[in-house]
């Protein structure tokens, strides 16, 4: 069975990317979590996928509309984006995800999605100082960085080169490949609609485990069950879990 991804938490289910979304997450069986990260004006980190509020906050928020980047975080936190919830901080993210409601014994790794570059210097060192390098190996590292973007993945590796790494790409290229060798990545992820026959053995050959994003639809989350792909991001976590089952026969 592969493990289960709450992309942003349960975005299909809750405000994406809000405390709310990620214990959604893990109530509806996610296995891990994902969350994005940008930078404030006043260097702090802002979990939110956008580059600006105008998608995400609600109607009646204090403040609707603005780039991330241009605010600070105590602006920020005015912000509503959702039923009432506020964006948060990796730091509350990670806090939530160390111990599941189910067993308080155990956590959910937290896949932290670098969105501006300008963020990764931050997110190395809150990471860094976080955990122990002793416990950022294997699947059950507590936290590990992914990114589209290489230059994001060189600063995490070089300030904290213990944190696992994972490369996001819309379709394999020999460039992907490339990047995610130079840059050491535990993982490279292929968007689920442009995932090619072959992909996933080029990704095995290079040593590196392969990963599938943007699983929405039915026939992409069984081709990727067929394909045994590890690591299954998902908007719905129990769906994509029931979906996964009875492909598999469980």
């Amino acid at each position: 069975m592969p493990l289960i991804v709450g992309h942003r938490g349960a975005a299909d289910l809750a405000p994406e990317n809000t405390l709310k979304a990620f214990r959604r997450g893990l109530a509806e069986g996610a296995d891990m979590l994902e969350c994005d990260v940008h930078l404030s004006a006043d260097g702090k980190d802002v979990i939110i996928h956008d580059a600006t509020l105008d998608r995400t906050a609600q109607a009646d928020s204090p403040l609707r509309t603005g780039v991330v980047a241009e605010l600070t975080r105590a602006q920020l936190d005015q912000v509503l984006v959702g039923e009432g919830e506020h964006i948060p901080t990796l730091a509350e993210v990670l806090d939530l995800a160390s111990s599941l409601p189910h067993d308080p014994s155990r956590h959910a790794p937290v896949l932290v999605e670098i969105k501006a570059v300008e963020a990764a210097t931050l997110v190395a060192r809150i990471l860094r100082e976080r955990y122990d390098d002793s416990v950022m190996n294997g699947f059950d590292a507590p936290a590990r960085v992914i990114s589209f973007r290489i230059e994001a993945l060189r600063t995490v590796h070089r300030l904290a080169p213990a944190v696992p790494l994972g490369l996001l790409c819309r379709e394999l290229t020999e460039q992907a490949l490339a990047d995610a060798v130079e840059v050491e990545a535990a993982t490279l992820a292929v968007r689920a609609s442009h995932l090619r026959e072959g992909d996933l053995e080029r990704i095995r050959e290079a040593e590196i485990i392969p990963s599938v994003w943007a699983l929405r639809e039915e026939e992409h989350i069984r081709l990727a069950a067929d394909l045994q792909v590890p690591w299954l991001g998902a908007d719905h976590p129990a769906r994509t879990r029931r979906v996964v089952e009875d492909q598999l026969g469980l």
